[in-house]
C-alpha cells in the first residue's frame, strides 16, 4: 500500500471541501499548494546547488593536494638520486670537482660493468 495514500486522500478531501465552499476558495487553495510546492522545489534546488559547490571545492582541494604530494614525491626522489650519485662518486674515489667530461667518461665505464 502506498504510504502517501492517506495523506493524499486527506488533501483531496480538503480541496473538495474548499471547492464546495466557493470557486474562489478552491482557486486560493490550489494557489497555496502551488506556492508551497514551488518553495519546496526552490529549497531543494538551493540545497543541490550548495551541495554541488561543496563537492567542486572538495574536488579542487583534492586535486591541489595530489599535485603537492606528487611534487614533493618528485623532489624527494631527485634528492635521493643526487645523494646516490654523490655516494657513487665517493665510492669510486671521485669528487664532484673533477671536470664533467672526465666524470661522464668514468660513469660510462661504470655503466659498462
Amino acid at each position: 500500500m502506498d504510504m502517501f495514500a492517506p495523506t493524499y486522500a486527506n488533501l483531496l478531501e480538503s480541496r473538495q471541501k474548499a471547492c464546495e465552499a466557493s470557486e474562489n476558495a478552491c482557486l486560493e487553495w490550489d494557489q497555496e499548494r502551488w506556492n508551497e510546492e514551488k518553495a519546496s522545489n526552490m529549497e531543494k534546488q538551493q540545497f543541490e546547488e550548495v551541495k554541488l559547490q561543496k563537492q567542486m571545492e572538495f574536488d579542487e582541494k583534492q586535486h591541489t593536494n595530489k599535485y603537492k604530494f606528487e611534487k614533493e614525491k618528485w623532489n624527494r626522489e631527485c634528492e635521493l638520486k643526487e645523494k646516490q650519485f654523490q655516494m657513487d662518486l665517493t665510492i669510486a674515489g671521485l669528487s664532484s670537482s673533477r671536470p664533467i667530461a672526465e666524470l661522464e667518461h668514468i660513469l660510462t665505464l661504470i655503466n659498462k660493468k
